[in-house]
């Protein structure tokens, strides 16, 4: 499966100024980091899609299982975890790690 390439939040453009596509690990991780990046409603044709960070009220539980469940949207994924590193006071920072139906692992 391919899909467009993001570089940056734009599209990405490969060696010949073509609209360059992404397979494999990078498009999984791509679309796994579109998907849990989402706000919940944001998508008019897949209002489902997405997490509601405005109720999050602050519970790594929710938000872990939010993510986890967004990511496992994405095909290709068979597996998602993630861990957090604590930034500061009510601040935290999320590594999803995607195993792949091939079990490759790759982090997002």
């Amino acid at each position: 499966m391919k899909t467009i390439g993001l570089e940056n939040n734009d599209l990405y453009v490969d060696e010949y100024n073509n609209i360059g596509v992404k397979e494999g690990l990078p498009r999984l991780a791509q679309d796994v980091a579109s998907s849990v990046k989402v706000w919940k409603g944001e998508l008019p044709r897949d209002v489902m899609r997405g997490i509601d960070y405005n109720d999050i009220d602050g519970l790594q539980e929710t938000l872990n299982h939010d993510i986890i469940e967004q990511a496992n949207l994405v095909e290709g994924v068979s597996e998602v975890t993630v861990e957090y590193e604590r930034k500061g006071n009510r601040e935290l920072d999320p590594t999803i790690y995607v195993k792949s139906e091939d079990g490759e692992v790759v982090e997002v």
